[in-house]
């Protein structure tokens, strides 16, 4: 028996192999392998999402789209195949531009300073015309009117009065527009005992120029208006500022096909937002927000809802805008009415672009799922075939190094597929080829083929057929092997068969079979009533034990499980007790696993072992804060060759034949 070999341990967590929960809680297994499709599409949002049915990725990723790209067709095979749910990473240029929307906010005002005045009445009876004509009009409120009254719809004038005071009775003040000449507006002023004469307006229209006609009248005779018209202009309103961003979840052109609508909502302060997606001539409702705010002390505050990683939206994400970085005239640097976006109805998107760069799987799959904790049955869909990507075997090496150092990833690979036809020998060298340049020759991969020929789910005729790489209807068979028995059995054999399936693009003869076999490449094949069958279950590591793929996903099932049991353990009392306690935990679970056949025997001391005590826990250990949980499992493999000798007796002689078939 040895120690596990020592670290530099420099932060607190669980290091091997550990678990959740102490000995009285239940235990509840950690969840299977998550199915994780990384690819191109036309269309979706390009961070992570988990969706669990073909039904579900076509409302989000639009279906097949242009039918250009195997991801949706992957998915789609993956559910057709007993597939339960799955990881999309929709995969864009880095050059790609989201599609975004600015909305902006209604200022508000200031109240009107002005008080109209009354209208007077025009004077009656016998008069004479006044001599003199009215001078010096001037604006009297406001006085500055583009930055004391701001979308300025109402003004005061005043001017000279004419003396001797009695000769004028009143004013007749006329405005209009020099710009409309239907509009006109007239008040009668009476001429004050002192001091100037006043008219006031209200009801006007912001940011217009108006002219102010004055004439004196003694009785009901009119004297010369005058000489020259007053003019005056109305201010405008304060300037909108940026309220609300609005942008796609997904780079791309696509989003260039969401339209945003803002309405009031029956809450003060909040309002309601609808996300349609579409075109500008037809689009569907797909996601509504209602009684939402910007204000970031409301409990509907529109960010931490539409940006949630729980129940968010899944085709946009927002960012408030508001304050403005500098102070605004009518927006205030606190939530208040002026913190309301406009209200827009189908305003489009704008700006996506698909970029043009090579699309490099790796970089952006290692990008984004460094922090989901799912352990990962992964495929990279199609890349040993399209030209548009980084090369695929650069790209492919690169997962590789990064399922081995993640060690909660299997690597599921499609064989190669070249621009035309070509021969089965030729296509056998092509996946020895391949196979070979892998690297590092990883047990957390393997290598599948050759591709299949399926009813086209995205076809208009039942009769047409579809070649597709073969990973996804795999890992939906690697679904099926899990829920129905678990990860120490592979998912090849009679027992998975693929579904939908109704060729292969090339059929190898026995010893072509033998060749790809000895180098690791699951082949799929034609079995007898048995429809197309994965006959392979080995890893791209040659050696033993973990050149099958049962043993290296029991394995990895093992380490996420004894993990998640001894979670619990970090920061306990590092002593006799926690070790009794991890030691019983982890002996629980493997025990359930021995009692459910998991293990290569049924007897549990010829099926693992545990020891976490004394031995390998020394005071030195414990000084470094460090507990030692060594375990040996006893794992099953595959039974990959059945050996059968028929012996016949003949006269007293005796013939033996040997029929070596693979099987797993």
């Amino acid at each position: 028996m040895t120690t596990p070999t020592t670290f530099a341990y420099k932060r607190p967590g669980v290091y091997i192999t550990e678990s959740l929960n102490p000995l009285p809680q239940p235990i509840s297994p950690p969840g299977l392998a998550v199915a994780t499709f990384v690819g191109t599409h036309d269309a979706g949002p390009s961070n992570p999402v988990k969706v669990t049915s073909w039904e579900q990725f076509m409302s989000l990723y639009g279906g097949f789209g242009n039918g250009l790209n195997y991801l949706p067709f992957q998915v789609y095979e993956y559910f057709a195949n007993g597939g339960q749910q799955a990881w999309i990473l929709r995969a864009t240029p880095t050059d790609s531009v989201a599609a975004r929307l600015l909305v902006k906010n209604t200022p508000l005002p200031p109240p009107e300073n002005i008080v109209a005045t009354p209208d007077g009445t025009a004077p009656s009876g016998a008069g004479t015309k006044p001599t003199p004509k009215v001078t010096n009009v001037t604006l009297t409120a406001p006085v500055a009117p583009v930055t004391a009254n701001p979308e300025q719809t109402a003004f005061q004038v005043e001017w000279d009065a004419i003396t001797p005071l009695a000769d004028v009775d009143a004013y007749q003040v006329v405005v209009t527009r020099p710009d409309e000449g239907s509009f006109s507006k007239t008040v009668w002023v009476a001429q004050p005992a002192s001091g100037k004469p006043t008219a006031a307006f209200t009801d006007l229209g912001p940011d217009i120029t108006y002219s102010v006609q004055i004439t004196p009248y003694k009785g009901a005779t009119a004297g010369d208006p005058m000489t020259t018209a007053a003019t005056f202009d109305t201010a405008p309103g304060y300037t909108a500022v940026d309220a609300l961003q609005v942008t796609a979840r997904g780079r791309g052109a696509y989003g260039n096909k969401v339209f945003i609508t803002t309405a009031p909502s029956w809450t003060s302060g909040r309002f309601h937002l609808f996300v349609k997606y579409g075109s500008a001539a037809q689009s569907s409702l797909v996601e509504t927000w209602q009684d939402v705010s910007l204000n970031p002390g409301d409990p509907r505050y529109i960010v931490g809802l539409i940006n949630s990683s729980k129940g968010g939206s899944t085709y946009v994400s927002v960012q408030n805008m508001l304050p403005p970085t500098s102070t605004t005239p009518g927006t205030s640097a606190t939530p208040d009415a002026s913190w309301q976006p406009e209200y827009v109805a189908d305003a489009p998107l704008e700006d996506g672009a698909d970029g043009v760069l090579a699309v490099n799987l790796a970089e952006q799959l290692a990008a984004q799922f460094g922090s989901i904790s799912d352990v990962l049955l992964l495929n990279l869909c199609g890349n040993t075939s399209l030209t548009d990507h980084i090369p695929p075997q650069t790209q492919i090496n690169s997962v590789l190094a990064w399922v081995e150092q993640r060690r909660g990833a299997f690597l599921v690979l499609d064989a190669p597929r070249q621009p035309a036809p070509i021969a089965a020998d030729v296509a056998a060298n092509k996946y020895v080829e391949t196979v070979g340049g892998y690297s590092p020759q990883s047990s957390y991969a393997a290598f599948y083929g050759p591709w299949v020929q399926v009813a086209d789910p995205a076809g208009s005729s039942v009769s047409s057929t579809r070649m597709l790489p073969p990973a996804g209807a795999v890992m939906g068979q690697f679904a099926q092997a899990d829920a129905a028995v678990g990860p120490n059995r592979s998912p090849a054999g009679v027992a998975y068969s693929l579904i939908g399936a109704v060729g292969v693009e090339n059929n190898f003869t026995f010893e072509q079979l033998d060749t790809l076999n000895q180098v690791g490449c699951n082949i799929i094949r034609p079995v007898p009533q048995s429809g197309l069958c994965i006959m392979g279950a080995r890893t791209l590591r040659q050696g033993m034990p973990d050149r099958y793929i049962s043993v290296r996903r029991m394995l990895t099932y093992l380490e996420n499980l004894l993990e998640d049991v001894t979670r619990f353990a970090v920061f306990e009392p590092n002593g006799p007790e926690l070790w009794q306690t991890l030691n019983a935990l982890v002996t629980q679970q493997l025990l359930t696993l021995t009692q459910a056949d998991q293990l290569q025997s049924s007897v549990p001391d010829q099926a693992f072992f545990v020891v976490c005590d004394e031995t390998n826990n020394t005071s030195q250990t414990v000084a470094n804060g460090e507990i030692h949980i060594q375990v040996g499992v006893a794992l099953a493999s595959p039974a990959e060759f059945i050996v059968i000798e028929i012996s016949q007796y003949q006269g007293g002689i005796s013939t033996t034949t040997t029929s070596v078939e693979s099987t797993a």
